[in-house]
């Protein structure tokens, strides 16, 4: 167990994901070998990769303290990164019972430095965030701009640290991210991002602004850094390299970067040397990790207990019902077995709700796409803002 006075790191992943999880654990073994790595699994136990790894500990959702039907509930009506990015409060929470701080890692980075700073500013603030940029945006830079901030949210919450002062947030972000951690840009949200935004004004987050701490494919523009595998420092303003973000990352292609950017950054990767050997460094530690886990598994969650893939808008209609029903009520499950034909049944009477979610995102989009006709058709048709409000309603997202 970790010390009550310390600081546990963490990350959550599904067993897709696990590779990535080994390679941040490497490098927090090699980094801080002090500190330990808590990886919380969404869909199976793999506590057995705890063997000969001192300092790892994997735990299931046995730790988040919410009863078997209430995370089945969540495997249904979020998709894998959904549910993954909702148990973050109730992870944290359940840490911070034996540790003092907690510091939560995405699986895709790697440490390059010891965390120094934050022990000190997670005392001094309870809750310390990383915004994607730190300087305007050069129009000159084509792989990103700042609308990137107004989609996915200011920080990146692909690291957050938290304090045992920071439970009157965790409570509030959960309060949110139970029914309401949605890739949704119709409605300006993403996940746990975007509420991260609203909470750190509430809550009086603490925003890093050392250059060092998530480097990613967002912000290479303005996080270049020098050195070798020993060391590398940041080119400006100075400062050790701390934490690099893989995101988007494809470890058979680390020169391409990422791929989860709208462009190819293989261009950047070539006009920056220490980038390029991080990223093969860490391509090859993945890669060894993959071997000796074998091929990667479907998400767990994917399907029903009898094989059939759960679609998005399923999922939508699912979370819509159990809003709709009174506490302490539940639909059928579709991963528990004996229940799965009563979901089928279910999801056919469904159809119409189904629908129903389909026509108010497409009403949304239309009000943007067409402002000047949606204005016409609205003044000419009687009870047009009534049915479009109806649709509306059918997606249960607060407004």
């Amino acid at each position: 167990m970790s010390d009550i006075t310390g600081t546990i790191y963490c990350t959550v992943v599904a067993q897709n994901y696990l590779p990535q999880a080994l390679a941040l654990y490497d490098s927090v073994r090699r980094i801080e070998p002090d500190k330990e790595l808590v990886v919380l699994v969404v869909d199976g136990d793999r506590r057995e990769l705890e063997a000969g790894r001192p300092g790892l500990r994997v735990v299931t959702t046995e730790v988040l303290g919410l009863s078997s039907r209430a995370v089945l509930e969540l495997a249904a009506i979020y998709d894998v990164v959904e549910f993954s990015t909702s148990v973050k409060p109730l992870f944290f929470k359940a840490l911070l019972g034996e540790a003092e701080r907690v510091v939560y890692l995405d699986p895709d980075m790697v440490i390059a430095s010891p965390l120094a700073e934050l022990e000190e500013l997670v005392d001094a603030h309870g809750i310390v965030l990383t915004p994607h940029f730190l300087d305007p945006i050069p129009r000159s830079v084509e792989h990103i701009t700042e609308g990137h901030d107004l989609t996915v949210g200011i920080y990146n919450l692909g690291f957050c640290a938290v304090g045992r002062s920071a439970v009157s947030f965790l409570d509030w972000w959960w309060s949110h991210l139970e029914r309401e951690c949605l890739i949704y840009p119709l409605l300006g949200m993403f996940v746990d991002q975007k509420w991260v935004d609203v909470g750190a004004n509430y809550f009086g987050a603490h925003s890093l602004r050392h250059r060092g701490y998530n480097v990613g494919p967002w912000n290479l523009h303005e996080r270049r850094f020098e050195g070798a595998e020993a060391g590398y420092s940041m080119e400006e303003p100075g400062g050790e390299l701390r934490l690099l973000h893989f995101s988007g990352f494809n470890p058979a292609q680390p020169e391409a970067v990422s791929v989860r950017l709208s462009v190819d950054l293989r261009e950047v990767g070539d006009s920056f040397p220490a980038l390029g050997e991080v990223s093969r460094a860490y391509a090859a530690a993945v890669i060894a990790a993959q071997g000796e886990l074998g091929p990667s598994p479907e998400y767990g969650f994917a399907r029903d207990a009898d094989g059939q893939l759960l679609s998005k808008r399923t999922r939508r209609a699912y979370r819509k019902q159990l809003l709709e029903m009174p506490a302490g009520s539940h639909l059928p499950s579709p991963f528990v077995g004996h229940e799965v034909a009563r979901f089928r049944a279910w999801r056919r009477r469904a159809l119409v709700s189904r629908l129903a979610l389909t026509l108010g995102d497409a009403s949304i989009a239309a009000k943007y796409t067409f402002p000047d006709e949606f204005s016409v058709v609205k003044k000419r048709l009687p009870g047009f803002g009534a049915l479009r409000q109806r649709l509306l309603d059918a997606g249960r997202v607060r407004r």
